[in-house]
């Protein structure tokens, strides 16, 4: 397939009502509205056993400087973690305007080699979008299955507990997100966060003309934790 082929099809995927609500969200004007289930469907064309990785990140490069909201999306949908330098996955970053794209873009540098090192450098970072970005891959770092320790993950309990209230509105919503997954891995770190979020006190979160609510952080965890019995 090529990189026309592709955009085509995008563009005819995009919905107006869809592209309304991304509106809404923060997404920006260059949109064509694709629901995230068809951007599934194209994933399937190009991620899995005998597809073509390095066609696959090079439709990525292509699909990311479009600027389209959507083949951003797809792009880090598509692209092979292992194939995607440490300063494309930073000046992709360095493009990111909104809160969606971060937690995309987050998601696949959590599969690369560089994750852990991007993690450290983006929380640290001036900005809304790029602190997001470091918090949102440090959600994707702690959910199950990694085999990092507790001790990995403390000091940024610690950190996002003296930041938190003072951060840019969408790395704040990062930051509660993180909190809520490293209270999910263990008994030891639950306990670390829910004392933190309790001296934190309650989180605000604009979400602009949307009906998306932020979490509270122990009623999160305390059904996170009851779902977890249920399965086991």
């Amino acid at each position: 397939m090529t990189f026309d082929d592709l955009f085509a099809q995008l563009r005819a995927l995009g919905s107006e009502q869809t592209r309304n609500t991304y509106l809404r969200h923060g997404f920006g004007d260059n949109t064509f509205g694709v629901s995230y289930a068809h951007l599934g469907v194209l994933k399937k064309q190009f991620v899995g056993r005998g597809k073509d990785k390095a066609l696959a990140t090079q439709l990525a490069r292509q699909l990311w400087q479009t600027g389209n909201h959507d083949a951003r999306t797809l792009a880090t949908m598509i692209a092979d973690p292992q194939q995607l330098a440490p300063a494309e996955a930073e000046a992709w970053a360095a493009e990111v305007r909104n809160h969606a794209l971060a937690d995309a873009l987050a998601g696949f540098v959590a599969g690369t080699d560089y994750a852990w090192a991007k993690a450290a450098e983006w929380t640290e970072a001036p900005g809304e979008y790029a602190q997001r970005l470091g918090y949102a891959l440090l959600s994707r770092l702690a959910l199950p299955g990694s085999t990092a320790p507790d001790d990995a993950f403390a000091p940024y309990v610690a950190r996002i507990e003296q930041r938190l209230q003072a951060a840019p509105n969408r790395a704040k919503e990062g930051m509660n997100g993180a909190l809520i997954a490293i209270g999910g891995r263990s008994e030891n770190l639950r306990r670390q966060v829910e004392l933190a979020a309790d001296r934190i006190g309650p989180v605000v979160i604009d979400h602009g003309d949307t009906a998306c609510q932020t979490p509270a952080i122990r009623p999160y965890l305390a059904k996170m934790w009851a779902r977890k019995a249920v399965k086991a």
